[in-house]
């Protein structure tokens, strides 16, 4: 039971563990954020979804809003290959139809 327990506990440790590049200068008016996991755990699914949501709360500190120029991401690979994604943006007004 308490082996049970220690593998669960283990295995929720390990999906947590991503890295984030926090959110550089790219280019003109541009921004790139990574993320990478440390284990084959992690998902890049949801890894995007962090970057995006940083990305939108980095804009919105600017009253702006995300605009993707490129967004790419990588599963988990046999052999150590960890998960990973990227996201370039820039932040841009917010058009008046939307």
């Amino acid at each position: 039971m308490k082996t049970g327990i220690l593998a669960i506990a283990v295995a929720m440790t390990l999906v947590g563990c991503v890295t984030n590049s926090g959110i550089q200068p790219d280019g003109a008016d541009a921004y790139r954020i990574m993320s990478a996991g440390k284990t084959g755990f992690s998902s890049s699914a949801s890894m995007k979804s962090d970057l995006y949501e940083k990305a939108a709360a980095f804009c919105g500190s600017k009253g702006r809003v995300v605009e993707t120029i490129e967004q790419t991401s990588q599963q988990a690979r046999p052999l150590g290959g960890f998960p990973e994604a990227t996201l370039r943006f820039r932040c841009v007004t917010r058009s008046a139809g939307g």
